[in-house]
């Protein structure tokens, strides 16, 4: 039996006896390999260039540069690459807009390395881990943001009835393989659907999709009905937050 590749992983921290202790940690998985460890954007861009990596555990604060904005440089150098929050503070808006640009995880420092590693797996498959609570506040964050503009609507409106079927779904918090018994296709079809929402909302997560639904009201109209208008924003009673979807 052919044996599988080892996830690529980078750790971007400007504090280097922290980095290079969880990169040791890291590689004592044998379904990891660590690449190599930066602590500056500098850095970090210097090895993404000449390296292959699957994951970057990033720390938010890199001795006065802001982690968000790496991230969006690497993802800019490498669009399939997942990124991994690894931080000692817990700030909402930050959750928020990482969540919006596509962040797969967010991991506290003084949390378990188990959460780390589960999170990091996720990343290498698509999916986005955070913790129930964060999550839900990430999401009325990003659903109170203004109002859905007419290009936001049209967007919208280029999705096919399936699509939709599959957004409703991703908004009732179920999983690929929930909304693959319930539609009655194939987990992977479900997969290329979910790719094919965030292409057309230019959104780069299945979490980001889900705020953009609930602030256009996607969860309160039918098959034959028009995509509302903005100010039918509003998020779905009693509804169960989006489990961890591929994207």
């Amino acid at each position: 039996m052919m044996q599988e590749q080892r996830i690529r992983v980078a750790v971007i921290d400007d504090h280097r006896v922290f980095a290079e202790a969880l990169a040791t940690r890291l590689s004592t998985e044998p379904d990891l390999e660590v690449v190599g460890t930066a602590g500056s954007s500098v850095e970090a861009l210097e090895l993404s260039s000449h390296s292959q990596i699957d994951v970057v555990a990033l720390d938010l604060d890199l001795g006065g540069e802001d982690g968000l904005v790496v991230g969006w440089l690497l993802r800019d150098l490498l669009p399939d690459l997942g990124i991994v929050i690894v931080t000692g503070r817990v700030d909402d808006a930050r959750v928020a807009e990482a969540v919006q640009m596509g962040i797969r995880g967010w991991v506290g420092k003084q949390g378990p390395v188990e959460s780390l590693l589960n999170a990091i797996r996720g990343a290498a498959r698509g999916e986005t881990h955070l913790p129930a609570a964060m999550l839900t506040r990430a999401l009325v964050s990003l659903s109170k943001s203004p109002s859905t503009s007419t290009p936001e609507i049209e967007a919208l409106s280029n999705l096919t009835s399936r699509e939709l079927d599959v957004l409703r779904c991703l908004l009732e918090g179920q999983s690929r393989n929930e909304i693959g018994s319930m539609l009655h296709i194939s987990p992977n079809t479900v997969r290329t659907h979910v790719q094919s929402i965030l292409h057309k909302l230019n959104v780069h997560s299945a979490l980001t999709a889900v705020a953009f639904a609930r602030r256009a009201g996607v969860a309160d109209f039918r098959d034959d009905e028009e995509i509302p208008p903005s100010e039918g924003h509003r998020l779905i009673p009693g509804g169960k937050s989006p489990v961890v979807m591929s994207s």
